[in-house]
């Protein structure tokens, strides 16, 4: 269990929270606006994020944009369910 949580501490809180963020975009496009696909919205958020920080603080983050994604994608599963 110890390796586990090893593991997941190692992301930061950082990931979780454009994990999160991603959840949200998504959840709202699906929920509120009614969007079959709604990933969509969560990528050009995610895509835009980047970008701002890439021209503010000349980095670009993959795996915050992957986190990003991956909960939007989450929530896409489970309109398609």
């Amino acid at each position: 269990m110890n390796k586990i949580l090893t593991f997941l501490a190692s992301f930061g809180a950082d990931k979780y929270l454009h994990f999160i963020a991603g959840l949200i975009i998504s959840a709202f496009f699906a929920i509120v606006l009614d969007m079959p696909i709604c990933i969509v919205p969560t990528i050009v958020a995610a895509f835009a994020k980047e970008l701002f920080d890439g021209f503010r603080y000349g980095l670009w983050d993959w795996f915050d944009f992957t986190a990003t994604v991956l909960g939007g994608a989450v929530i896409q599963v489970f309109v398609y369910l």
